[in-house]
């Protein structure tokens, strides 16, 4: 199984003889230290650590091109966030990596004591504070910043449950259950966990970023950011935001992340290059992955595949305001993202994928109860939607209006379990499969079947699936979500897996 939740094991490298040098004497490709028990006044070696990451990122000791930190297990508090302003290059990025032997922690956070808390009226409460606040957490979840948009809290009065307000130095809280917050463990962040900041070429793998506004922040254009078997959770607004071009995020997991419908997982603007693959993603209140942009950019485009989107959270900005956002909304115009060996599980609840403008690429994914499976923007047109499982969609497996044409779909498996199945198709709404085949001569070589699923998260096909071998074969898949060859059989199977005995 290839995705998130991997830390960094194994042996450690060595510091190649250089231990004893200081660190401005040490040549490109060396490895510096960072322990909870070093000390910011040490060279960084493995015997003399630093206590710190913002020590390891400083102007006599941050690393090159092909340099390594390694960070030792243990919880790291940078405040008000730790800034990345480093140089690598493609051929020999620079690299921050824990160390293999337990969770590297990274947060701007601090816990509020439980005996600070005032009731003021009803259920909100006050604590004061020493510094400032951006991120409020009622344990692991995050409260609405006040500074909403959609529906901004600006005095006490208009506060509404999971929200904040903040008065000079006085902290009000009204917790999303209406609790006492001693009965809960309440923390503050200052601001985001990690700031990338005109930065080149970088890597961050296996770390946990948590309890911050962001969880890695690009302040100027940066190029070349790597984000590789990191945990980013329990943060305000968005995981990664904006994304660098020539950005890479792979075997991450995202979760806990935003209280409202414009808060991300990922959130990508303008992107050039952009991977997102074999992640998971679970209880994010808007989009797992929201990319836009205006303008088209260069090439190379931006590939969505071997994700699993999980269980949906919902999102609650005001007392009238809640419900659940897509997995994916993708409106960056002309950058014809491809999404494909994706599994989503939208519990009934959560649409997958919505496709705002043209061009884009929905691959051999499977969806499973999502509310809405694909749906097409009312100007959004030249979209191909091939090779999908569709199981269950709470309301419609496409969203599809009048305008929205001409689209090619084709070579998919629809069913539902309970309920009558429901599809659009250039505005026009039905409810059994003959008829919406032959609409306009669409879907010849689409079924309706059960696709004989397993159970889970996974949703693999078992043996006897109407799924394997009936798929068209694709040029540029050319391996399933676990990473295994395409075609398997004769012929492409259709969703996120190719069907193999040993592994189903």
């Amino acid at each position: 199984m290839r995705h998130a939740g991997r830390f960094v094991s194994g042996a450690v490298a060595l510091l190649f003889g250089a231990a004893s040098l200081p660190p401005a004497a040490w040549a490109d490709g060396v490895v510096r230290y960072v322990a909870p028990d070093g000390d910011d006044a040490n060279p960084g070696t493995e015997q003399k650590p630093w206590k710190t990451l913002s020590a390891a990122v400083k102007a006599s000791t941050r690393p090159g091109p092909g340099d390594t930190v390694l960070i030792k297990a243990g919880t790291y508090v940078e405040t008000p966030f730790w800034k990345i302003h480093v140089h690598g290059s493609a051929e020999k990025p620079a690299t921050f990596k824990a160390y293999g032997d337990g969770d590297v922690r990274v947060t701007s956070s601090t816990v509020l004591p439980a005996d600070g808390w005032q009731h003021v009226r009803d259920a909100i409460y006050r604590a004061e504070l020493d510094g400032r606040v951006m991120a409020v957490f009622q344990n692991e979840f995050p409260l609405v910043f006040p500074g909403n948009d959609e529906h901004p809290v600006t005095a006490v009065d208009e506060m509404y449950p999971n929200s904040f307000f903040l008065s000079g130095t006085t902290l009000y809280v009204w917790l999303a259950d209406g609790s006492d917050p001693k009965e809960s463990v309440l923390r503050v962040a200052p601001s985001h966990v990690v700031v990338v900041d005109k930065s080149h070429y970088v890597v961050l793998d296996g770390l946990t970023l948590e309890y911050g506004f962001v969880g890695i922040k690009e302040n100027r254009a940066s190029t070349g950011l790597t984000v590789r078997n990191c945990t980013l959770r329990s943060l305000t607004s968005h995981g990664i935001q904006p994304t660098p071009a020539e950005c890479v995020i792979e075997d991450c997991r995202f979760e806990k992340i935003g209280s409202t419908r414009t808060q991300c997982g990922i959130k990508s603007v303008y992107t050039r290059g952009l991977i997102v693959r074999h992640n998971v993603f679970e209880a994010i209140a808007g989009p797992a992955v929201h990319q836009r942009g205006d303008t088209e950019p260069p090439p190379p485009g931006v590939e969505i595949c071997g994700n699993i989107f999980r269980r949906p959270r919902p999102y609650t900005d005001g007392a009238s305001h809640s419900g659940y956002a897509e997995d994916l909304m993708l409106w960056g115009r002309s950058q014809k993202t491809r999404v494909y060996n994706n599994v989503f599980c939208g519990g009934g609840k959560r649409p997958a994928i919505a496709l705002l403008e043209s061009g884009n690429r929905v691959w051999n994914n499977t969806f499973v109860e999502s509310s809405v499976a694909v749906g097409f923007g009312p100007k959004s047109k030249e979209n191909e939607v091939v090779n999908n499982i569709f199981l269950d969609a709470g309301e419609t497996f496409f969203e599809w209006p009048a305008g929205a044409t001409p689209q090619t779909v084709d070579w998919n498996l629809y069913f539902s379990r309970t309920g009558a199945p429901r599809w659009q198709r250039a505005g026009a709404t039905y409810t059994r499969f003959s008829d919406y085949q032959n609409a306009d001569g669409g879907e010849r070589n689409s079924r309706y079947a059960d696709p004989r699923l397993a159970e889970g998260a996974e949703a693999r096909p078992q043996p006897g699936s109407p799924a394997i071998d009936t798929g068209m074969r694709l040029e540029e898949v050319t391996v399933d979500c676990d990473g295994a060859a395409r075609p398997q059989g004769p012929a492409y199977d259709l969703g996120a897996y190719e069907f193999r005995p040993s592994s189903n």
